[in-house]
């Protein structure tokens, strides 16, 4: 409790509140669900087709058996409370009662940092947070979410979603990574080792950190047909990623992501399953000192299916 509340020598009190909306939506896709827990599973059709010779038999294949991938609903949640006595001389004297409505404030912080902390320990398997709990930051097949060790459902060669130029793993932000981005998707294969149609366009990084200037730098070059970080007009700097997302939440200078945003849905890319959206309660009075008190709640749970649509470094 805070005494400016009461103090009539203070005219003004302002409530500050966030005023951004959610980021998140931007690269998860986001659903609803009334069960506790989803269990998200995929199958692969057959293989490619096969040259069937003269009066020869076609041959036949079976669908392929994918990754399960599970979603455990989750409360989370705030609540404020004030007496009696500066309910009613402070906050409604003073016409400031979107002070509870501060609460839906907390719900976007924690929904922000969960959604970042996914890509902020996206190259290990797993995290705590900051209530304490155990994040798993592994896909269906067990592997971190950027790794080089992406096991494949057919049991194929081992797929890599790290940015790697055929030397380094995890470059950084520079022009060269850009070439070696667009490399590492190209060598994406599918569950049966084929080819498969994802073109990363869209960076993902910090907000204000060197990745999200080094990116303006680039772009800028490139919109003017110039080698990156040079003077020379050669017409060839083409390699880019049109679309940027930064965001205020991921913890690391040099971390940045690449995906095909056509493919944030339901089946690639990060997923945020909600059963229950942020909502406030109705305020309660504690019965016997008339205690204001609200509260606001929500359920869900995040990760990620199938990431052969990023990339990561």
């Amino acid at each position: 409790q805070f005494a400016d509340l009461v103090d009539e020598s203070i005219q003004k009190i302002f409530v500050k509140r966030g005023e951004q909306p959610t980021k998140m939506e931007q690269f998860y896709h986001v659903s609803d669900t009334s069960s506790y827990y989803d269990k998200d599973s995929s199958v692969a059709g057959p293989a490619k087709a096969k040259f069937i010779g003269e009066n020869a038999s076609v041959v036949y294949d079976a669908p392929l058996q994918g990754y399960d991938k599970i979603y455990t609903q989750k409360k989370y949640g705030d609540a404020l409370k004030i007496s009696q006595h500066l309910w009613k001389f402070g906050v409604q004297f003073r016409n400031i009662t979107s002070l509870t409505e501060s609460l839906m404030d907390s719900m976007r912080e924690k929904i922000e940092d969960d959604a970042a902390d996914m890509l902020n320990n996206s190259f290990s398997t797993s995290y705590t947070d900051g209530d304490g709990q155990s994040v798993t930051t592994t896909g269906g097949n067990a592997a971190a979410y950027f790794s080089s060790s992406q096991t494949r459902e057919d049991g194929g060669t081992a797929w890599n979603n790290i940015v790697y130029d055929g030397t380094t793993y995890g470059m950084d932000f520079e022009y060269d990574a850009l070439k070696a981005m667009r490399r590492t998707s190209s060598l994406i294969l599918s569950p049966r080792g084929q080819q498969v149609n994802f073109e990363p366009d869209t960076l993902v990084c910090k907000y204000g950190s060197s990745v999200h200037d080094k990116y303006e730098e680039l772009m800028g070059a490139i919109s003017r047909n110039q080698i990156p970080g040079g003077n020379e007009n050669d017409g060839a700097a083409k390699v880019g990623l049109p679309k940027l997302i930064t965001n205020k939440y991921l913890d690391n200078d040099t971390y940045w992501f690449a995906f095909d945003s056509s493919a944030k849905n339901d089946k690639y890319g990060f997923q945020w399953r909600w059963s229950q959206r942020p909502t406030m309660d109705a305020p309660k009075l504690e019965y016997d000192t008339d205690e204001y008190r609200r509260k606001a709640t929500m359920f869900y749970d995040r990760g990620a299916n199938d990431l052969r649509s990023w990339v990561g470094s």
